[in-house]
């Protein structure tokens, strides 16, 4: 899948991205966390770009956050940059917010939005295999309820990822093609 993300020219990626962007700002879910925090990421690697419904939101008045890799527990924390220069690069050849920009407690996202290699439709979702993004969820699911949303590219959707107790599942999967709710995730 990541052979195949780098594959895609810029401007595939780009069209791609718009219309996942269109799949995920039409979610009603979505639309109602305006009001609260959004976590994006910063796409690496060939990933999809969520870019600009993470502004859209961030015009429309929601709280927009990014990770940040530290090595305390869960390993991802999440701040605001609200600016290019907010952003400097970080471990694994990520952009990130700088540390002088105010991290916001994991409580107070409500829409998370995570990238993956791959997913399913019943919301796995294989990562990097480090286990950063399944530590946060952990850490929001015994809070509020945060939604989860796996963001992908259509062709990184499989049959079934592997998957144990300790991987997130997700509570939506949105793609260039379509938005798929996953029922109830744990």
């Amino acid at each position: 899948m990541a052979q195949r993300r780098q594959q895609l020219s810029a401007d595939g990626s780009a069209r791609l991205s718009a219309l996942a962007v269109a799949q995920l700002t039409a979610l009603p879910p979505f639309d109602a966390a305006l009001t609260g925090t959004i976590a994006g990421f910063l796409p690496i690697k060939g990933e999809i770009d969520p870019g600009v419904a993470l502004a859209g939101a961030r015009a429309r008045g929601a709280t927009v956050v990014f990770p940040r890799v530290t090595s305390a527990t869960p390993r991802l924390r999440f701040h605001r940059a609200d600016a290019p220069d907010d952003l400097v690069p970080g471990p694994f050849g990520l952009l990130e917010p700088a540390a002088t920009c105010p991290e916001l407690p994991l409580e107070s996202i409500d829409v998370m939005i995570v990238p993956g290699l791959a997913f399913d439709l019943g919301g796995g979702r294989l990562g990097f295999g480090g286990g950063y993004y399944d530590e946060v969820a952990d850490a929001l699911r015994t809070g509020k309820r945060a939604l989860l949303v796996g963001f992908g590219f259509d062709f990184q959707v499989v049959a079934r990822c592997p998957a144990d107790a300790r991987d997130a599942r997700m509570d939506w999967l949105v793609t260039d093609q379509r938005a798929v709710h996953c029922g109830k995730a744990s």
